[in-house]
């Protein structure tokens, strides 16, 4: 099966099997990587296909500045045994590569097809249905929150206060706060 097919199954799972408040994030995909955000792509959801480690990596990535991505990385070390009670022990949460952090399980590429496309579709749905309303809590309020406009989901998005910091792009060409 195509990557492409197992992404579109994805967003059909998210929409289909998740409360109003998550069914309707907004969505991207290319041939190796599918992306779900509700208001801040820099926090977002990701399916991404590692050909060369045969792996699929799965989960919740902070790609923010390096204050924001700190700050929730510390909120979910702070809740890792409910995490992993919610998720299972191949639940990982670390900082990783640019000041990121993620929240994340690897899945081998050796799976079959249809094995592979079953675990990676609910997988997915089990990550956002547990760490969005993690995130949602957690998030501090001077980060920028745009929830997706019109959709099941939009009304039950949580209202965030305005930023309060302008923001500004790093040498590394990631947005933070000044």
């Amino acid at each position: 099966m195509p990557w492409s097919a197992i992404f579109r199954d994805t967003y059909a799972a998210l929409r289909a099997s998740l409360p109003a408040a998550l069914c309707a994030p907004r969505w991207s995909a290319t041939t190796h990587m599918a992306k779900a955000w509700y208001g801040n792509p820099a926090l977002h959801y990701e399916i991404w296909v590692r050909a060369r480690l045969r792996v699929v990596e799965l989960g919740l990535h902070f790609e923010a500045d390096d204050l924001t991505n700190a700050r929730l990385l510390a909120a979910f070390r702070a809740r890792a045994p409910a995490v992993k009670r919610a998720l299972g022990p191949e639940a990982r949460i670390e900082d990783w590569d640019r000041g990121w952090a993620r929240v994340w399980e690897p899945l081998s590429l050796e799976l079959a097809g249809a094995e592979l496309r079953e675990r990676v579709v609910s997988r997915f749905v089990a990550y956002v249905r547990v760490l969005e309303p993690i995130l949602r809590g957690e998030l501090p309020a001077d980060v920028e929150w745009k929830p997706p406009a019109g959709g099941r989901g939009a009304a039950a998005q949580p209202e965030r206060r305005p930023r309060i910091s302008a923001s500004r792009t790093s040498r590394s060409g990631r947005r933070s706060a000044r």
